[in-house]
């Protein structure tokens, strides 16, 4: 597994995980305005998640993979959008896992040849 393979693996099971703090936090929590499309962004990310997986199962996740950015592009926008809709629920932690993944898919596409 080359190491952009290894990143791209570890920046899906934070969105993952993100996502899973996110869910616990609206049952948790009061209900919210934006509810609907908090949980509409949710299983958009949700499903990026198992399109990527998919892609890792064949052995084609690669940033040099053209539908691989597209999907991370797409998984990130939806992250940040969660992001917006639990401004008043999501703590620190969460959000700074949010920065993280945003910055090393960033890193990612920097380092491409």
């Amino acid at each position: 597994m080359s190491d952009d393979t290894h990143t791209l693996a570890e920046l899906m099971l934070h969105a993952d995980r993100l996502c899973s703090r996110v869910e616990g936090l609206l049952n948790d929590a009061a209900p919210i305005l934006e509810e609907e499309q908090l949980r509409l962004k949710l299983g958009q990310c949700r499903n990026l998640l198992a399109r990527l997986q998919d892609i890792f199962n064949i052995d084609e996740l690669s940033i040099e993979n053209a539908s691989v950015r597209a999907e991370f592009r797409l998984l990130v926008m939806a992250l940040l959008w969660v992001a917006f809709y639990t401004r008043g629920l999501i703590d620190f932690k969460s959000f700074r896992m949010l920065v993280m993944i945003e910055a090393g898919f960033t890193y990612l596409l920097n380092g491409r040849s």
